[in-house]
This record gives structure tokens, C-alpha cells and sequence, in this order.
């Protein structure tokens, strides 16, 4: 596991990141409600609005990004995810998002696909997220991701065609995790066995969603969205470091 460091470096106001979201409201073709994981977005916006970055929305259609329902039940309630519920400026970015179609990777220092079970269903096999995602790798650009959200980078492939991810220490929600919540059989994939498949070196946390994020390279992945905060952090001491790498 990447272990934080110091990123006591001033952030360059002009630096802008990306928070990628799904438009998906309901799981395949079932009538449960889906969206967008809340804490994996608010977590992240209110870190990286905090320490100077401007943040801008996009999701795969783009206007309302839907939020699944049950992440603003019981222990999913964070403080987060409260302040960003009252936020009226945060909940009309959320109203507006622009979609991936009109977005380009050149514009954004990093970008940040924030999980929940819809993007499973609209992001994995997206050309256009693959499209957004490849390009800001190809530019040595931050691609980070969590929960579900890594589902985003299982068809993304290098500049010799290979899966980015192989050799890659990932992380991202585990099958264990899926079993718990009830909903393995309601996903295309299980993230954790689709990763290994492609050659990834999964990594995880012992203990059923605890924080959990890891960075190899330019890519940044978070277990589940308890890991949202640290996966955004990892994000910023990156970008504070000025880095940027080619494929």
C-alpha cells in the first residue's frame, strides 16, 4: 500500500481535475434504482476544492447524474455526503454534468471516476470514457478511481495493445465485498476476478470495507467508498509532485 506522504506543496490554482460519474439510474435491466455512489463523489470534491483545484462533473450522457439510493442510508450517510446533499452549489454541478462525448482528457490534470453500480453498466465498455481515460494516460496525466469505478479501466490497453492494467497493482470493489452487499449477481463482472484476468496484481484489504487505496504509476485505485477520501489524497500528493509519465 502507498503510504501518504507529505504534499505540503502549494497547489497551482490553475490545476483541474476531472470527477467522472455514471449516468446509469437503474441496475441492466432490472427496476432497481442505481447511480453514482454519493460519498465517492462528495469525499473528493470537498478534498480536492479544499486544497485549491478546480473541479468540474461529467458523466456518460451527461445533464442529472443519478445517485443510488442506498448510499444514503445508515452508515453510507457520512458527513460528506450530508454537507453535499444541503451544497447548493455542489448539487447543481451534479444537475449539470457535461457529457464525456464533449470532454477532453488535455483540459484536466487528473481525472477521477467515482464508483457506485452504474458505471458497471454504462462505463465499463464505454468508447468514450475508454477514449478519455487512454488519452490522459497517454499524456502521463493522474487516472484515479473507486469502488466500482476501476470498472472503468478493463478495456483500456497501452500503445502496444495490451491491458493497461496488467502488472499493475490495482484495487477496486472485491468479490467478498459484492457478496455482502447483496448484488454480485446484479453486476456484468466482478471487478476483482475481471482484474486479475487481465493480469492485474489485485490488492485488497483484509477487512471487508475498510480503507483501502493503492497507486502504481499514474493510476490511483480505491477498494471501496470508505476509500474515496484516501484514493483522492493519493491523487493530490501525485499531482503535487508534478508528475507526469508516458505509457
Amino acid at each position: 500500500m502507498v503510504q501518504l506522504g507529505s504534499y505540503s506543496k502549494q497547489v497551482v490554482q490553475s490545476q483541474r481535475v476531472l470527477l467522472v460519474c455514471t449516468s446509469a439510474a437503474k441496475l441492466g435491466d432490472t427496476d432497481q434504482a442505481t447511480g453514482v455512489w454519493l460519498e465517492e463523489v462528495a469525499a473528493p470534491y470537498y478534498l480536492f476544492t479544499r486544497k485549491g483545484y478546480h473541479v468540474d462533473f461529467c458523466s456518460v450522457k451527461g445533464g442529472k447524474i443519478p445517485v443510488d439510493p442506498s448510499s444514503l442510508q445508515g452508515p453510507w450517510l457520512t458527513v460528506a455526503v450530508k454537507k453535499f446533499m444541503a451544497d447548493v452549489g455542489a448539487q447543481a454541478k451534479m444537475a449539470n454534468s457535461r457529457s464525456i462525448v464533449y470532454t477532453a482528457a488535455a483540459d484536466y490534470d487528473a481525472i477521477f471516476v467515482c464508483g457506485g453500480y452504474g458505471i458497471t453498466w454504462d462505463g465499463a465498455f464505454n468508447r468514450e470514457l475508454k477514449r478519455l481515460l487512454e488519452d490522459s494516460l497517454l499524456g502521463g496525466r493522474i487516472v484515479a478511481a473507486v469502488g466500482h469505478g476501476p470498472c472503468s479501466m478493463v478495456t483500456l490497453t497501452d500503445q502496444m495493445g495490451r491491458p493497461y492494467v496488467a502488472g499493475k497493482q490495482v484495487t477496486g470493489m472485491s468479490a467478498s465485498e459484492e457478496e455482502l452487499m447483496g448484488k454480485a449477481a446484479l453486476v456484468p463482472f466482478l471487478l476483482e476476478n475481471k482484474l486479475r484476468q487481465l493480469g492485474a496484481h489485485y490488492v485488497r484489504t483484509p477487512v471487508d470495507f475498510s480503507p483501502f487505496a493503492i497507486r502504481s504509476g499514474n493510476i490511483i485505485t480505491g477498494q471501496n467508498s470508505h476509500s474515496a477520501l484516501l484514493t483522492a489524497s493519493l491523487a493530490i500528493e501525485a499531482l503535487s509532485m508534478g508528475v507526469r509519465l508516458t505509457v
